[in-house]
Parts: structure tokens; C-alpha cells; sequence
């Protein structure tokens, strides 16, 4: 070997030495925590409501399983060799590409979503509902099921002579089989979703940027100055304002005298007051009905701006989540290739650690992308710390119970802890 191979061999070695040992159980201990808070905050709080919440919540459960496999793998390093052990290796080797599949296909399944809300907004009250997202949910789950049954079978307990020990790998004798399987996966798990997820979100993406613009241009013209004309005659003398004052005061008279300027009386007060509750009968339902329009139309704006900070939200995990799997996809297409010609290169090694390392960080940073890019998921996570630092605050308290004889016309007041909010109870004693 050359020295450059044996510097790019050292390189390898130092990168995927400083992953399998602290970056992996660093980022499956705290994605692990993410997933779980974020599983939380979607079915226990408002946004429960929304549908996008189910499938990132699904999401969260299916990246937590991954790093339950991946934490379990890790254990080797400990000399804990439960993932090598017979059926825990078929085990652990099938929940993890299950949940790597299912958390692909969660990620197109909102990116769908939100693609309907976005271009088709008439249609988004009966697609994108709770109901249609569990159904959906579940069909992925189960198709996930089936695309990976085959791992059960190939997976299995290997002595490795370069290790000198057992690892859980996959069984050589399939060898056919794993290359068209490799073919199959390739296309179900890398190449279909990630080219449905970059072709919606920029259709979606493009769309969102052209209302951004025009609700900016809307704003910024509403807030320029309005010219008002005023008359040039207006300003000059005091001749206007005193004619104004002397035929308000007229109309005062004649309002007071009930007459008419020609002598005429008018009509009568009960006519008068009648008319008056007339008017204010029309005036009061127009009002009314003006407030309805109003409520209607601030509901809809606050819906749309909702909608809109979901949306920003689900285009930012998406694209992270394609920008974190894309390289180490085509990087196992080289791999691949490499293999089969017999010509490995160092820098493919190096790159797969790297790259190795970006696909795990894709299953444990959804909770810090949610909490960045998600209004409505940060207050709702505010909201679950106020409610448990509240109950803490009220665990312990204390309450005043009163008791009183009517017979006496005597009170006593005892005081007692208790684990509820404060509270005055008073026990009225039945008359003897």
C-alpha cells in the first residue's frame, strides 16, 4: 500500500472509531428522548386535532425503534453480544428496516398531505382528515411488513475469520437472491420516495413562496399613507362652521318643538319613536350580521396562517430528511459497483463512515427540526412544561376547613396538608 492509502485507511479508521463509539449512543440516547417528547406533545396537546400530527408522530415511533436496534448493535463495543445471539440478530435486523422503511414512507405520506393542502385548499376538509391518516398510516405499516419479511430469513448469526467472531450479517448463500433484492429495496426505499419528495416539495415550496409574496404586497400597500383631498374652500373664514352651527341648531328646535320650518307640524312622537326602533332593529341585525362575516373571516385567516406554519414546518423535516439519506444512498450505489468490479476505494470507505453518520442523525433530530421551524409545536411543548411546573407548584398546599353549629352560633377552623389545589370547605352541622 501507498502512503496516501495508508493515511486515508488511518482516517477511516479514527472517523468510524469516533461514530461507533460515542457519536452512535450519544445520538440514540438523546434521539430517543426527542421521539418520545415529541410523540407527547402531538397526542396531548391541541395539534392532536391536526392530521400531519399522527404522521409525525409515527415517524417518531418508527426513528425511536431504529435507535433502539442501532443502540442495541452498539452494545457489542461492551462486550454485550445480544445482537449477534441467534433470532435476536433476525429480530433486531428486521425492526430496523422496518423502521427504516416506515419512516421513509411516513415522510412522503405528509409530504402527499401537504401537497393537496397547498394546490388543491377546496379538497383539504375531506384528503387530509385524522381518520384518512390512521388508514394511511397502517397500510404503510403493513406494507412495510411484507418488504421486509425476507430479512428474517436471510439474516442469521456469520463467523466473520477477519474478526475471529460470530456478527449478525446476512447469509452469503442468498447470494442471488440479496442481489436482486438489493435492486428491489434500492428502488422502494431510496430511488421512488426521494424523487416524490423533491418533486412536491418544490412544486409546494413554490407555491408557498408565491402567496408569501403576495400577502407581503398586500401588507405593504395597506400600510402606505392615504392622501385625502380636502377642499380649498374649507379653511377659509369662519363662514362654513358658523352655518354649520346655526343649522344644527335649527334642527335641535325643530326636533324639540315636533314642527315643521313652513309651520306644519310633523309627525307625531309615537310615529317618531317607532321609526327610531325601527332603525335601531335594522341597525342592530346589521351589525350582528357584520360580526358574523367578521368572526367567519378571522377563524378562516387564523386557519390559513396555521396551515401555512405546518406546511413551512413539514417542507424544512422533509428536506432534511432528504438531504441526510440522499448521500448515503448514492454512495451505496457506488459501494455496489465497486464490489463488483473488486475495486474498493479508500475514499468510498471514509465517505461511508461520513455518510453512515449523516444517516443516523436523520432518525434522531426531527424533535430539535420541530421545535426550530414550529410555532404552534413550541408553544404546545411550553405548554406541557407550564402544566407540569404548575402541578408541582400545587402538590403540596394547604386547606382551611371551617366548621360551624347553628345551635351554638360558635365556629372552629382546623387546617390540614393535602395534595390538591386550595381549597375552603365549610361543614354546616344538622340542627339538633
Amino acid at each position: 500500500m501507498s502512503v496516501e492509502d495508508e493515511e486515508m485507511l488511518h482516517i477511516a479508521f479514527l472517523i468510524s472509531d469516533f461514530v461507533n463509539r460515542y457519536y452512535v449512543p450519544i445520538i440514540c440516547c438523546t434521539g430517543s428522548i426527542g421521539n418520545i417528547l415529541s410523540v407527547f406533545v402531538f397526542f396531548m396537546t391541541k395539534l392532536r386535532k391536526l392530521s400531519s400530527s399522527f404522521y409525525l408522530a409515527a415517524l417518531a415511533i418508527s426513528d425511536t425503534c431504529f435507535l433502539c436496534g442501532l443502540f442495541m448493535q452498539w452494545l457489542n463495543f461492551l462486550n454485550v453480544n445480544i445482537y449477534n445471539q441467534n433470532y435476536f440478530c433476525q429480530f433486531f435486523t428486521f425492526i430496523s428496516y422496518l423502521a427504516s422503511f416506515c419512516s421513509v414512507w411516513f415522510v412522503v405520506a405528509f409530504t402527499v398531505e401537504r401537497f393537496i393542502a397547498v394546490m388543491y385548499p377546496l379538497k383539504r376538509q375531506i384528503m387530509c382528515t385524522v381518520r384518512r391518516a390512521k388508514i394511511v398510516l397502517l397500510g404503510l405499516t403493513l406494507a412495510g411488513c411484507v418488504h421486509c419479511v425476507p430479512y428474517i430469513l436471510i439474516a442469521k448469526p456469520v463467523y466473520s475469520p477477519k474478526l475471529n467472531d460470530t456478527i449478525c450479517d446476512l447469509n452469503t448463500s442468498y447470494k442471488e437472491q440479496l442481489a436482486l433484492f438489493n435492486y428491489w429495496d434500492s428502488i422502494v426505499v431510496y430511488a421512488v420516495p426521494f424523487t416524490t419528495i423533491t418533486v412536491l416539495n418544490t412544486c409546494t415550496g413554490c407555491t408557498v413562496w408565491k402567496f408569501a409574496t403576495v400577502r407581503r404586497t398586500l401588507t405593504m400597500h395597506k400600510m402606505k399613507p392615504q392622501i385625502t383631498n380636502v377642499p380649498a374652500n374649507a379653511t377659509t373664514g369662519g363662514g362654513v362652521a358658523a352655518a354649520t352651527y346655526r343649522i344644527s341648531a335649527s334642527l335641535r328646535r325643530q326636533k324639540s318643538t315636533g314642527t315643521h320650518p313652513s309651520g306644519q307640524h310633523s309627525v307625531s312622537r309615537q310615529t317618531e319613536q317607532q321609526q327610531q326602533q325601527q332603525q335601531q332593529q335594522r341597525h342592530d341585525a346589521r351589525s350582528q350580521h357584520h360580526c358574523e362575516i367578521t368572526q367567519k373571516t378571522g377563524r378562516r385567516k387564523v386557519q390559513n396562517s396555521s396551515q401555512l406554519k405546518v406546511t413551512k414546518m413539514l417542507l424544512i423535516v422533509s428536506t432534511v430528511f432528504v438531504c441526510l439519506n440522499l448521500p448515503s444512498c448514492l454512495l451505496r450505489i457506488e459501494t455496489y459497483w465497486e464490489t463488483q468490479t473488486s475495486k474498493t476505494q479508500n475514499t468510498t470507505i471514509v465517505l461511508q463512515y461520513i455518510f453512515n453518520a449523516f444517516f443516523i442523525t436523520n432518525f434522531g433530530i426531527n424533535f430539535v427540526l420541530y421545535c426550530v421551524s414550529g410555532q404552534n409545536f413550541r408553544k404546545a411543548v411550553l405548554s406541557i412544561f407550564r402544566r407540569v411546573s404548575s402541578a408541582q407548584r400545587e402538590g403540596i398546599t394547604q386547606v382551611t376547613v371551617s366548621e360551624y353549629c347553628r345551635n351554638t352560633g360558635t365556629s372552629t377552623r382546623r387546617r390540614m396538608m393535602t395534595q390538591h389545589c386550595w381549597n375552603e370547605m365549610h361543614e354546616l352541622h344538622p340542627l339538633r
